[in-house]
């Protein structure tokens, strides 16, 4: 086979541009640090690798949400948290105030500290976001939840909805807690315990109240109709056991009437009114305001608990999307060659190549030379 000088250029151009190609796409892999740099150098990997790296992007997206999520439950519940110091409060002034050592004007001292408590407590139910939207007011996140009406009363503006937060591919999680479930649950509302707490603490427990009340009780008549007086019965049956000596033949019975005699006046005692200004109107008032203040605090604990369990799985998903993006991460560098083992494969493969190029240029020059005349010679 005869080759011309020309087909010797030809064939040597081609082959040495074609060194020179390679040499670019080893430069270019080892300066980005990726093998796979274009689709066609392996398509199966580049398209397996897009998948993955939407995924990943959808992670990463729920990481923020899951950040957003966090913060609105920890305003919510830094918000919880000054309502049960409150309710903590109150329920101590009604201990402290049901003392029959209490005067009327410490009562009243109290009361006019409870109304600054009052506008308190509205301003925790107001809370808002570091956005200006309102925590306890559901859907309708730019109303005011809580304010007066006409008649003096605190109503609530919001509705029942609790805003949401698609915080994982399966977990769509409520961010808010409906302000009517806290300040208004358990058939007890906060703001009007409240009022009613102030109102009853104002009024004074004067001697005339009591004594119309004892005379109220003595002649309160329990079953209506029935010409019976338990109170009063029961007055007497105890006076009796304080008058008969412990060693009398009857005394044993005196004490069983005297019980009997307890447990009838108990019903009457709680089926009727007390006079207003009374000790036993401020005890029945206290006790009953009491009562709902526990139970305001039950809604409010469990809307507490509710929370801390929302933050805690937000904990449990950021932990496991922090271990997925690390599976994805990882998958992405196998499939596009980003590895550190793929790079020293490529700067190895472009040395080589390099020298493959020296050597084809070396024989290129010598070859070329060559003529007829070096041969006579």
């Amino acid at each position: 086979m005869r080759i011309s000088t020309s087909m010797l250029y030809q064939l040597s151009n081609t082959e040495l541009t074609s060194m020179q190609g390679s040499i670019l796409k080893l430069n270019q892999q080892v300066t980005q640090q990726q093998t796979v740099l274009l689709p066609s150098d392996d398509a199966v990997a580049a398209a397996r690798a897009l998948d993955l790296s939407q995924t990943q992007a959808l992670n990463d997206q729920y990481k923020i949400n899951r950040n957003n999520a966090d913060s609105s439950l920890s305003q919510v519940n830094a918000a919880l948290t000054n309502v049960t110091a409150m309710l903590t409060k109150i329920k101590s002034n009604i201990t402290q105030a049901g003392n029959a050592a209490f005067s009327n004007s410490e009562r009243a001292n109290m009361a006019t500290e409870l109304k600054g408590n009052l506008k308190e407590m509205l301003g925790f139910a107001n809370a808002t976001d570091a956005l200006g939207n309102y925590l306890f007011s559901g859907f309708k996140a730019t109303t005011q939840p809580f304010d007066y009406d006409s008649m003096g009363n605190i109503v609530y503006n919001g509705d029942q909805g609790q805003q949401s937060l698609q915080v994982d591919s399966t977990r769509n999680m409520e961010i808010s807690v409906s302000g009517q479930a806290v300040f208004q649950g358990a058939g007890q509302d906060t703001f009007k315990n409240m009022q009613d707490l102030i109102t009853l603490l104002q009024v004074p427990v004067t001697e005339a109240a009591n004594n119309a009340d004892t005379q109220a009780a003595n002649t309160y008549e329990y079953p209506a109709g029935s010409g019976q007086f338990p109170i009063q019965a029961y007055k007497t049956a105890q006076a009796a056991v304080d008058a008969a000596s412990p060693t009398a033949p009857n005394y044993g019975t005196l004490l069983t009437q005297a019980a009997n005699a307890k447990l009838a006046s108990d019903k009457a005692d709680a089926a009727r009114t007390p006079i207003p200004g009374s000790q036993a109107a401020l005890t029945r008032g206290l006790n009953k305001l009491g009562g709902a203040i526990d139970l305001q605090m039950n809604s409010v604990g469990a809307a507490t608990a509710s929370v801390g369990a929302r933050q805690s799985e937000i904990d449990n998903l950021n932990a496991t999307g922090d271990v997925l993006k690390e599976q994805y991460t990882q998958s992405v560098n196998d499939l596009l060659g980003r590895n550190p083992s793929d790079l020293a494969a490529n700067i190895s493969a472009l040395s080589l190549q390099q020298t493959y190029l020296q050597a084809a240029q070396k024989s290129f020059v010598t070859t070329s030379s060559l003529t007829l005349l070096n041969y006579l010679k």
